[in-house]
């Protein structure tokens, strides 16, 4: 094993230790994003989605729409694959991340 690989391999497993070490019940949605491996760009990625989907939900609402299932299906088919869908937006709901959007999308899922 190389140096490189060798201190890869000393910070993964410090990564590992550190992870133990925060309250997950404040930063649920940290803690996925450490787990599935997202870079930056990944989140970034995704924090634009739920932007513009906030935004989305917000016209609608002014239009008079009451469910947001079209919104939630492109959430569903733009989230990164290692992130598990129900427990990604629980997450984002539990860490004020983008709550009038997140709670629609609970809601919506404990309808199924």
């Amino acid at each position: 094993m190389s140096n490189l690989e060798e201190r890869m391999a000393k910070l993964e497993y410090h990564m590992e230790l550190l992870l133990k070490q925060v309250r997950v019940d404040q930063y649920p949605f940290d803690i996925l994003v450490i787990r599935g491996k997202l870079s930056r760009d990944n989140v970034t990625y995704l924090l634009k989605l739920c932007e513009e989907l906030s935004i989305e939900m917000k016209k609608q609402k002014a239009e008079g729409f009451v469910t947001f299932t079209p919104l939630l299906t492109k959430y569903k088919q733009l989230l990164h694959p290692n992130l598990p869908l129900e427990e990604t937006i629980q997450a984002m709901y539990e860490q004020g991340m983008f709550e009038p959007l997140m709670l629609e999308f609970l809601k919506l899922i404990k309808k199924k």
